[in-house]
């Protein structure tokens, strides 16, 4: 059985980007920006994982420890 090719159309990427911009709102100190990466990937996952079990976890790989310059974030 062939796997299906799922493809993000340009609105969901512009969507994580735009996103991306809100990565210091929820900065902490253990885990630095975490929080707003899961929170930028969000529309991707939601494409990329139909089913809610898969997307939770995806979404627990992300909130891992996350920093970068938040302007270089999304690119």
């Amino acid at each position: 059985m062939a796997e299906e090719k799922i493809r993000l159309s340009k609105s969901d990427r512009l969507s994580v980007a735009w996103r991306s911009t809100f990565l210091q709102a929820s900065w902490n100190y253990e885990r630095m920006q975490n929080l707003g990466f899961a929170y930028a990937m969000m529309p991707a996952l939601k494409k990329l994982y139909k089913n809610k079990e898969d997307r939770a976890a995806a979404l627990t790989r992300h909130m891992e420890f996350f920093n970068t310059h938040p302007y270089l974030a999304s690119p």
